[in-house]
């Protein structure tokens, strides 16, 4: 097929031709390169849905390149303005020629100008592909027989007017979900299809970002129905030819107080010889939901559970996710376990998968497993019977982590921020919080485990979904390195092929000084996101070969796909993973699973951002002191030390007129002052817009 393909975009570059019609087109094009009309047809069809051939005139198709035409999606920047996203360069479009075009559509841009404005090209557009959405989040105002709906997405600008045979019992200010049913010309129009609640209601506002997003929090009722059906006690003895039983090993959970999902436990023996044995102990999920079953479905479509506050939208029903696949204490259940001999350098000699029967013999929290390893008597002896299993497995932590740090793993020391909440999900603080020796314990044997199992299936050549963290753009490392010098950090610019370790070097060298939590998010940010991907291409940024997810099968898509691989593998099964039909399982299964993690960071940030802009709304009028984390053409973001970031327009610096230097990340005044990433500031909190999720700042002076 890519064959018919490209042989059909050679004949439209090259060949001009009278035709009527795509049917005739078709004809000819079948005749000229010798294949079958039907095909060439069905391809024609899906070139032109694709964008890559247009009809230029009545009749006439040629390829969207040989028109100058590019393909991208719209994003909004103005009022009378937005860009049009594109690898090879964004597009700049005036409102007048977006042919009533949305945000986040994918569309067809014809080439107008090579410069206008600063920016490269200016087009418009000539053909809609794709909406990004038919479904719309807003507010419902009623007029006498009619209503509208304002969007709560700041970039869609234009009311929603609603037919009163389709308001659907919403009332005058009310979150609704709006399905657009003409959106051709003029305003749009559409019928309301969910009532969300009154606005200021309690959970109004969290609901309605979850619809914005596309997260639904209840299951169907086939697979709520099936999930009710599995049993939620199992009898080992019905295992005793088909599983290892490891029921008498001593091995525990250790998570997050509040956490109900518990998916793996994990075991510690020291040998007499120096050397550990560690096992990693993970829910068999892949026991429970089968391949194609309606639980699959649900899986699969929403790819992930969703955390949020003091919530969860889990992406299994409570059934599975907080009972039978649960590795809940002093309760059997079904395990896959990687079993490890590790030496005291961190080497895996020997490793072992098998399908398992467990029985964890404690739950236990992080903060007091940490309390353990800071010596903490009295934990110390609630816990005597694992007190020198905990010990033992904060050395090994170390070893192996010792080993992740010598091939070169980066570590960003950047804290994760909670915001807290009330009984009726009010803002009360927001807490920062950073890894502690009891998470990267954790941490570091789920790593191992994943990274064993990786290189395992990589070797036996299955098909399989590996997570992946390719290697840095050039460009955005020597964008970097400027921004390094700019700050008087001096660093090896000549090294083409930049090593995690090269990085890491860079973070060890800065931890000490002012700007380091900046150099860590600049450095961040100019990394490749990592994904998953049905080839391994390692992992850039823990500097692994191999790597995958395979610890968190309740709560993540791509670790049951890999599971189910694991038991067909153990079960003999080689035909079948091998087939075609396991290679495109894991093609649609990679790429549904990045989709859906995407999304579901991009609505835990949108809930956290819009709670942290509720929380900050109390202190109007008051001055903090944070520092620059951002430069743009339009401003400086400043971060305070609570983690709420907030924006300071560059109009509203009025002591001077000041330039963007994308080199430096800094606003440069005729003056010679300037204002750059990682610099001290004092602001004013100006005010917290909660629909637009933002918080304003005016600047009150730079602190030395």
């Amino acid at each position: 097929m890519e064959k018919l393909k490209n042989e059909i975009l050679s004949f439209l570059e090259t060949k001009k031709v009278n035709y009527k019609g795509i049917n005739k087109l078709a004809e000819i094009i079948a005749k000229y390169i010798k294949a079958d009309f039907a095909s060439v047809l069905e391809t024609l069809i899906n070139l032109e849905k694709e964008g890559e051939i247009y009809e230029y005139s009545k009749h006439k198709y040629a390829t969207t390149n040989s028109l100058n035409i590019v393909k991208g999606k719209v994003s909004y920047a103005g009022h009378n303005y937005c860009f049009i996203l594109n690898p090879e360069g964004d597009v700049f479009v005036q409102k007048r020629n977006l042919l009533n075009s949305f945000d986040g559509d994918e569309v067809l841009v014809k080439i107008l100008t090579g410069e206008i404005a600063g920016k490269k090209r200016e087009g418009k557009v000539v053909k809609i592909l794709s909406r990004s959405t038919d479904n719309i989040i807003g507010t419902f105002r009623r007029i006498k027989s009619y209503g509208y709906v304002t969007s709560d997405k700041k970039n869609f600008d234009k009311d929603i007017f609603i037919d009163t045979a389709n308001i659907n019992g919403a009332k005058d200010n009310d979150k609704v979900v709006v399905k657009l049913t003409n959106i051709k010309s003029g305003n749009p129009v559409g019928e309301v299809i969910e009532v969300i609640g009154a606005v200021g209601e309690v959970g109004t506002d969290i609901k309605s970002i979850l619809r914005q997003y596309k997260i639904i929090d209840k299951f169907p009722d086939d697979t709520i129905k099936q999930a009710k059906s599995i049993k939620q006690q199992i009898d080992k003895n019905n295992y005793i030819n088909t599983r290892k039983d490891l029921t008498d090993m001593m091995l525990f959970t250790i998570d997050g107080k509040d956490a109900k999902d518990l998916d793996d436990a994990v075991s510690l023996t020291k040998n007499e010889d120096g050397t550990y044995q560690l096992g990693v102990h993970i829910a068999d999920v892949g026991e429970y939901v089968r391949k194609d079953s309606k639980l699959d479905e649900s899986a699969f479509e929403r790819g992930t559970s969703v955390y949020f506050l003091n919530q969860v939208i889990p992406m299994l029903p409570k059934e599975l996710s907080n009972g039978i696949c649960s590795l809940n204490p002093q309760v059997d259940r079904l395990a896959l376990s990687v079993l490890m001999k590790i030496d005291k350098k961190g080497n895996v000699l020997e490793s072992e998968i098998c399908e398992s029967v467990i029985n964890s013999k404690y739950r236990l929290n992080y903060d007091e497993v940490l309390e353990v390893l800071d010596g903490n008597v009295k934990t110390q002896n609630r816990l005597s019977e694992i007190k020198d299993t905990l010990l033992n497995m904060q050395e090994l932590s170390e070893i192996l982590d010792a080993r992740r740090k010598n091939l070169g793993s980066l570590n960003f020391e950047l804290p994760e921020s909670k915001v807290i909440v009330d009984e009726n999900n009010k803002p009360i603080r927001i807490e920062k919080r950073l890894a502690t020796k009891s998470t990267k314990l954790i941490e570091t044997f789920m790593v191992i485990a994943n990274e064993v199992i990786a290189q395992k299936f990589d070797s036996l050549k299955i098909p399989f979904v590996y997570r992946v963290h390719e290697k840095p753009d050039s460009e955005k490392m020597q964008s970097f390195f400027n921004f390094l010098s700019s700050l008087g950090i001096n660093v090896n610019l000549e090294k083409k092929d930049i090593a995690p370790r090269d990085l890491q070097a860079i973070l060890t060298k800065v931890e000490n000084l002012p700007a380091s939590t900046v150099v860590n998010m600049v450095m961040l940010r100019s990394l490749k996101k990592a994904k998953y991907f049905d080839k391994c291409l390692g992992h850039f940024g823990l500097a692994l070969t191999y790597y995958c997810h395979f610890t968190s099968p309740i709560r993540r898509y791509p670790d049951l796909c890999i599971h189910r691989i694991i038991k067909e593998y153990l079960h003999h099964n080689n035909s079948y993973i091998k087939s075609p039909k396991m290679v495109d399982f894991v093609e649609k299964a990679s790429m549904q699973s990045s989709n859906t993690e995407k999304n579901a960071e991009e609505v835990e940030r949108a809930i956290t951002d819009y709670k942290k802009c509720e929380y900050m709304s109390q202190f109007i009028g008051e001055n903090f002191t944070g520092i620059i984390s951002g430069v743009t053409a339009r401003g400086i973001y400043v971060e305070l030390d609570n983690t709420c970031e907030g924006f300071v327009p560059v109009a509203s610096l009025s002591d001077d007129f000041y330039n963007y230097d994308e080199k430096s990340l800094a606003l440069i005044g005729s003056n010679g002052k300037f204002y750059r990433i990682g610099e001290k500031v004092e602001v004013t909190l100006v005010d917290c817009v909660l629909s637009e999720r933002k918080i304003n700042f005016n600047l009150v002076k730079k602190l030395h």
